[in-house]
């Protein structure tokens, strides 16, 4: 299990200090504007790359870990390309019209390329290489791309000075490992039959785990354009970079939670047992996450950034707690109820934390500034999470303690 963990964990955290080290460059070489239209940039991409996912993150582990046929794996894994490309394709040309109406104007082509590099993230093989147990493979068509375009764009950045570059080298790197993967783990029939009318029909019939990773995104992806709104630039750069260490930490709940959906949800296991371990891991690391955000934050953006950059404490403290929920969260949903088919209870939460998130950090925001805009984030996260463990609770108590691992299934 430690190896597992390691595997499926340690990669992606690799990649993530690769980008944790072009942060404070990006920084000193850019400035604020190239800082800020960056920050505006991954945020309206984020929110794509959950739209392009499909949903395919949250319930394409359990469709394939559960199926031992490899054709039937591959076939699950084309489609989910197929579909998956086509949204991208329409979400090119709407994010650029998002981003015309921010206020990014100056840096736009900056904040557009890091939109595209970002929206890509969700073409990548990861999760298929996750339900099929082979971590190796995420790093050579997807962490090793990232790690290459990051590192290798330093000295580019010095000796230019174009920020561009970076998003730039992103997207072409990473749309090429997804590329390398399909040439090398996908074969010409997987694709057959997946015209345009079939495409069309396979992204409609997966618009429930869609509309729950959609959902979840609203909220969790839009504080950045929402502060942006309510505080000065120089108020921006400082939420920003609390925002920064809390998406680096997000990348650690990411890694946890897929090195232990596969295995959560591995035909013929104590599914029970191995869903009580995935919440205490997960929430042990939230906790940890929480305690490091509030404690380290401040300090570690003044430090790595600049004083100009430096995080408020109350900002931290909130990314924080939202950090701890979404932590607990991970488990929750994926590991707990998309199994037990209950699918609606993740979707009418994620809906309610949206409901109540937004609001609340437009309101907040305005109010209290950056760190009210991240207390709104962990408003719209204690609903999700309140919704989430009462339907758990109910589950458990409607099962007898022997079939509650077949109440469960994968």
């Amino acid at each position: 299990m430690i190896k597992r963990i390691a595997a499926f964990a340690g990669l992606p955290l690799l990649a993530s200090l690769a980008s944790f080290i072009l942060l404070p460059i990006i920084a000193t070489v850019g400035g604020p504007p190239a800082w800020n239209s960056l920050a505006v940039g991954q945020a309206v991409g984020a929110i794509a790359a959950i739209v392009i996912g499909l949903g395919w993150p949250l319930t394409g582990p359990a469709a394939v870990a559960s199926e031992s046929d490899a054709v039937t794996r591959r076939r699950l894994y084309a489609t989910s390309f197929v579909t998956r490309f086509y949204v991208f394709i329409c979400a090119v040309p709407l994010m650029a019209g998002v981003l015309s109406l921010t206020g990014v104007k100056e840096q736009f082509w900056v904040a557009f390329l890091m939109a595209c590099a970002q929206a890509a993230a969700g073409l990548t093989p990861a999760w298929y290489c996750i339900a099929t147990g082979h971590a190796g493979r995420i790093a050579k068509y997807d962490v090793i791309p990232r790690m290459v375009a990051t590192l290798g764009v330093i000295p580019l950045l010095f000796a230019t000075g174009g920020i561009f570059l970076y998003p730039l080298a992103l997207l072409l790197l990473g749309l090429a490992g997804t590329l390398w993967f399909n040439k090398d783990h996908a074969q010409r029939a997987d694709f057959h039959g997946l015209t345009p009318r079939t495409v069309i029909r396979e992204i409609w019939e997966l618009r429930g785990g869609a509309g729950v990773t959609v959902a979840a995104g609203a909220y969790a992806s839009t504080p950045v354009l929402v502060v942006q709104a309510a505080v000065s630039a120089s108020g921006l750069a400082a939420f920003v970079s609390a925002e920064k260490l809390y998406r680096i930490g997000q990348l650690a709940t990411a890694a946890l939670g897929n090195s232990l959906q596969g295995w959560v949800n591995e035909f013929g296991s104590d599914h029970k047992e191995r869903r009580r371990f995935s919440l205490l891991a997960l929430s042990v690391l939230g906790a940890a996450g929480w305690l490091i955000l509030s404690l380290l934050g401040p300090w570690v953006s003044a430090t790595i950034f600049g004083a100009a950059y430096a995080a408020e404490f109350w900002t931290c403290f909130w990314f924080g707690l939202s950090f701890l929920l979404v932590c607990v969260t991970t488990s929750t949903g994926a590991h707990w109820l998309v199994p037990a088919k209950q699918m609606r209870v993740v979707f009418s939460s994620t809906i309610t934390g949206a409901l109540v998130g937004l609001p609340a950090m437009v309101i907040l925001a305005h109010l209290m500034g950056g760190p009210g805009g991240a207390l709104g984030l962990a408003v719209g996260e204690i609903a999700v999470t309140l919704i989430q463990l009462r339907a758990i609770m109910r589950l458990l108590r409607e099962t007898s303690p022997e079939d509650r691992t077949e109440e469960i299934p994968s």
